[in-house]
């Protein structure tokens, strides 16, 4: 694709090759490094394409060869403006909308994130606001390489961090958790330790780099130093000489109560939506909104659904202009009293539903005492969940100096 776009900006021909010495032609071609494509026969003559540059250097492979050359068609936009010289408000709004083309594909336009599961979108995007990444920056300021270490070091839940420009899009790919696939070392090899990001009793740890400064059955707290990723080294007195800096690496479980809580009333207001709804556009051009009427007036009550959609060229083009389109649902409320049953299934689908999310990050259940408590207006589910999760941090190498103190203590 972008070979095709600089061919058409510096123009290129259809030529015809006449003449027996096809083969001496075409091997002078190939020795000066001009390229020639489409290359196909059209009767006993054949026929291909040359940029306009390389033509201009036929002339002396044509005489070395006895062949003749005859241009067929002309290409690109050279011979365009030429063609058009005389229109030249015409030639002139096309030379400007490919220069603002240009500047448009300089700039970052998209930004997006993939493989976050324990952050939000917005939190990391207020991370890049605060750290000059934004929606159209300059591409030649950004640092794909400086902006994944500092997402790494600031989100110390992300274990390999990536970015990648294409196009106009700013792609960050982040990968969570300790270690990589089949107990593979990770691919950040920085020296650092593991700490407990809350606090618990150790339920499970199995080592594979580092020193481990906790067992099975010990209660921490937040912060607390796990697997230590300076290993000490010994000299012949049995005495620390050094220390050797690791990336560590473990599997460790903490068991540590979560508190649930749940309620729902025994009488409440439904929605019950009429099926009439109506559309509202929001054109934006930047940061600058163009909003069409509003025609929601009509409506008594409603629910606002919105969706943004950002124009693109290609899947990797994207252009600074967004339609938003805004639904309204008009919908009538209707009184509704629940029974026993009603809330007792209630209750448990959210009970259900909270548990599936914990199991989807890894969170084990090991106890769970959630009870319901009925009064006058709700009823309540609450309760403490005993659970186990990989609750562990990475600590920086500025830290060692407080794990060097803690070996000498030992």
């Amino acid at each position: 694709m972008e070979k095709r776009f600089l061919d058409f900006i510096q123009g290129y021909v259809r030529i015809r090759i006449i003449g027996n010495s096809y083969d001496r032609f075409l091997n002078l071609c190939a020795f000066h490094g001009i390229r020639l494509w489409n290359l196909c026969p059209v009767g006993e003559e054949y026929e291909a394409f040359v940029a306009r540059r390389d033509f201009k250097k036929l002339k002396t492979i044509v005489k070395k060869s006895h062949a003749a050359v005859v241009i067929k068609e002309r290409h690109g936009l050279p011979f365009f403006i030429h063609k058009n010289r005389k229109r030249k408000v015409y030639v002139a709004g096309i030379a400007a909308a490919m220069i603002f083309m240009i500047w448009l594909s300089a700039h970052v336009w998209n930004i997006s994130i993939e493989g976050n599961l324990s952050q939000t979108d917005d939190v990391i995007f207020e991370y890049l606001d605060h750290s000059g990444i934004y929606h159209g920056m300059w591409k030649s300021n950004v640092d794909c390489k400086a902006l994944a270490a500092d997402i790494r070091n600031y989100f110390t839940q992300f274990a390999w961090v990536a970015a990648e420009l294409k196009g106009t899009r700013l792609v960050i790919h982040v990968k969570e958790g300790i270690s990589g696939e089949d107990g593979e070392q990770d691919i950040s090899q920085e020296p650092s330790s593991l700490a407990a990001s809350c606090a618990g009793t150790v339920e499970s740890i199995y080592v594979r780099k580092g020193r481990p400064m906790v067992q099975a059955g010990d209660t921490v707290e937040k912060g607390t130093l796990l697997v230590s990723g300076a290993l000490p080294v010994y000299n012949d007195s049995q005495e620390i000489s050094t220390y050797q800096y690791v990336s560590a690496d473990a599997d460790i479980v903490i068991r540590r109560k979560r508190v649930y809580r749940d309620s729902v009333q025994l009488k409440t207001e439904k929605k019950e939506y009429t099926g009439k709804e109506k559309n509202r556009y929001l054109f934006r051009i930047g940061g600058i909104p163009f909003a069409f009427p509003d025609s929601f007036g009509s409506l008594k009550q409603y629910d606002l659904v919105s969706e943004l959609t950002q124009m693109r060229l290609s899947d990797y083009f994207y252009l600074p202009i967004y339609i938003q389109k805004f639904t309204a649902k008009e919908y009538d409320k209707k009184e509704i009293i629940y029974t026993k049953e009603q809330i007792r299934e209630i209750l448990n689908a959210n009970y259900q539903y909270f548990v599936k999310n914990l199991e989807e990050k890894g969170v084990q259940i090991f106890e769970n005492d959630v009870k319901i408590e009925w009064n006058e207006k709700s009823a309540i589910a609450s309760g403490v969940l005993t659970t186990g999760e990989s609750a562990v941090s990475r600590v920086n190498v500025d830290s060692m100096e407080e794990e060097l103190q803690s070996y000498e203590s030992d």
